[in-house]
């Protein structure tokens, strides 16, 4: 073999040895997995996989909300709330509360789910069982079992797992276990979109330890860890072996999985309220939006009239009042909605649209010319002060053409 040939070679193995990845610890060499939460080994034909289970009474009170809470409710109204039909044909009770904690917020093809929660209802009581993987090797055996859990029950309740819980579970099954697991065509309540229907303008942000603060009121204990931190937790648990901090993962995977079944009652029982006056604006305004999309006009009307008497923010208020007059308008009643376009107009002097809402009424309803014409001029008064970008302006032209015509019906009613 000629020097240069060598030479090559030599810096071919130092290229690859700088490139390849750092190993993780063989089960063998690990000295600390004790520091797990007592667990067992599973075997499957695939493999060992380890499993923690947990069991709770019915009663158990998480926060505000006892587990049972969410078994009074019906399937029907689930249904709606989630928008998925399919739960329909399904009982609250068969259903798998289910929280991943993977190795990347993100996602994609690399990312593992190395702790699955799943609690389910049983005739005893509930049962959390967490799967955790001790190592990369043994996801085949821990999906195994996860899958052998999920097809027992008749759907899902998650927290945002249709963007990420579900369509992670499918890929990794995909890879691990060759196999198609077509987990979102179950029927799926996931709690994230009318969380955030009910709360997002009163919250800070619509996060599940968020929700379980304010709504649940529930504080966590001191073992629990910030969900960004734990990603880097378990590549640290990894690369050392030691399984100290694994403990607060399980227990933040935990306490997410019983703030499912609290936050399921949480939300179904603000749209099942009888009065909506109990509601705080925010929520009332949900619950109106959510009848009159769904056709029952009277009971958004009720909805409607809680939310603009219990909004406190200004703004909120604002947008009680336009979405209730244009309810009101919807239904062929817009004689009732002259004094709430008037407390729209007090509430936002900056905004025409109320302005103009009443000198369309008064033109076209009460056939009051001049009432229609104040009103037009006072939404031109009102969008003079918006910024003067394109919007204005072609406002502007709409708003003037109105005067002018108003303007030319007065005059011809003169003569």
């Amino acid at each position: 073999m000629d020097s240069n040939l060598r030479r090559r070679l030599k810096r071919l193995e130092r290229r690859s040895t700088r490139q390849r990845p750092p190993a993780t610890a063989p089960p063998a060499e690990r000295t600390k997995t004790s520091a797990l939460p007592p667990g067992e080994e599973v075997e499957t034909p695939l493999g060992v996989a380890y499993r923690l289970e947990s069991r709770f009474p019915l009663s158990h009170q998480h926060g505000r909300a006892a587990l049972q809470d969410l078994l009074a409710f019906e399937s029907a109204l689930a249904a709606e709330v989630a928008g998925d039909r399919k739960l329909r044909s399904t009982g609250l009770g068969s259903l798998a509360f289910v929280d991943l904690e993977t190795t990347g917020l993100a996602g994609g093809a690399g990312t593992l789910g190395f702790l699955v929660g799943v609690g389910t209802f049983q005739p005893a009581g509930f049962r959390l069982r967490q799967y955790f993987l001790r190592d990369p090797a043994e996801e085949a055996a821990m999906l195994r079992l996860v899958k052998l859990d999920l097809e027992q029950m008749d759907g899902i309740v998650s927290f945002n797992g249709r963007v990420f819980d579900l369509p992670l579970l499918e890929a990794r099954s995909t890879i691990a276990l060759r196999e198609r697991w077509r987990l979102n065509e179950w029927p799926h309540f996931d709690l994230l979109y009318p969380s955030r229907r009910l709360w997002r303008k009163s919250l800070e942000d619509c996060r599940l330890a968020t929700l379980e603060q304010h709504i649940l009121q529930l504080t966590r204990a001191d073992d629990d860890v910030p969900g960004e931190l734990i990603p880097g937790m378990y590549l640290e648990y990894l690369r050392t072996g030691d399984a100290s901090d694994m403990r607060r993962v399980i227990y933040h995977n935990s306490v997410d999985i019983l703030t499912l079944v609290g936050l399921a009652s949480g939300v179904l029982d603000r749209y099942r309220r009888p009065d909506p006056a109990d509601l705080s604006g925010e929520e009332a305004l949900a619950v109106a939006r959510w009848h009159q999309a769904s056709g029952r006009a009277s009971s958004a009307e009720a909805a409607y009239r809680a939310a603009v008497e219990s909004a406190g923010k200004v703004e909120l208020r604002a947008e009680a009042l336009r979405r209730y007059t244009g309810h009101l308008k919807q239904a062929g009643q817009p004689k009732q909605a002259l004094a709430a376009w008037i407390s729209w107009h007090k509430l936002a002097p900056d905004d025409p649209t109320p302005c103009l809402e009443l000198a369309k009424y008064y033109e076209w309803q009460a056939g009051s010319y001049q009432q229609a014409l104040d009103w037009a001029e006072q939404a031109r008064s009102s969008l003079a002060r918006r910024p003067a970008d394109w919007r204005r302006r072609q406002s502007e032209a709409e708003i003037n053409h109105r005067v002018r015509r108003l303007r030319s019906k007065l005059r011809r009613g003169t003569s």
